[in-house]
């Protein structure tokens, strides 16, 4: 099962906050499989600097991640939490 959380840094958990070189505006996607963390980005963006042009090429990857993780899931009998 997945779980998708937005945090501001202030409520990362501190295996995050570790990996960091002293950012700390903006919002971060955690994302966690079977309560496990697999994956976490930062938005980047200050308010004042949002614009069309930001890479997010790692959207798509994420997704079919995601869908290959819930592939395996749903032919396992042990995906109920």
């Amino acid at each position: 099962m997945f779980k998708v959380r937005i945090l501001p840094y202030g409520e990362l958990p501190d295996e995050v906050k570790s990996q960091l070189c002293g950012y700390v505006h903006g919002e971060f996607i955690l994302i966690y499989h079977k309560d496990k963390l697999i994956f976490w980005k930062s938005d980047d963006i200050e308010p004042e600097d949002v614009r069309f042009c930001r890479d997010l090429s790692w959207v798509p990857e994420i997704i079919d991640e995601a869908y290959k993780l819930g592939l395996e899931d749903g032919n396992s009998l042990d995906y109920i939490d």
